[in-house]
């Protein structure tokens, strides 16, 4: 993921490829080695089934790596 401030993620909705909605970005984990988000803490939209979805989730909030991201603009833009 390209150098960004944590407040400009926090708050932006995080959509798959085909351009549902899975929530929002509530907060963020980072990687204490080398200084980068490793996984974005992600507030589900009340429809999903988070058994469903293929990372790991509790209480409605899920945790994303910033691997499966494909960009970054006014909304985030996951692979899959």
């Amino acid at each position: 993921m390209t150098a960004t401030f944590g407040r400009e993620l926090i708050g932006l909705t995080v959509i798959d490829s085909r351009g549902d909605a899975l929530g929002t970005v509530a907060d963020l984990m980072l990687d204490l080695s080398t200084g980068s988000v490793g996984t974005l803490v992600i507030e589900l939209v009340s429809n999903i089934d988070s058994n469903l979805l293929p990372w790991p989730s509790e209480s409605g909030l899920m945790l994303l790596p910033t691997n499966e991201i494909d960009r970054v603009g006014t909304q985030i833009v996951l692979n899959r």
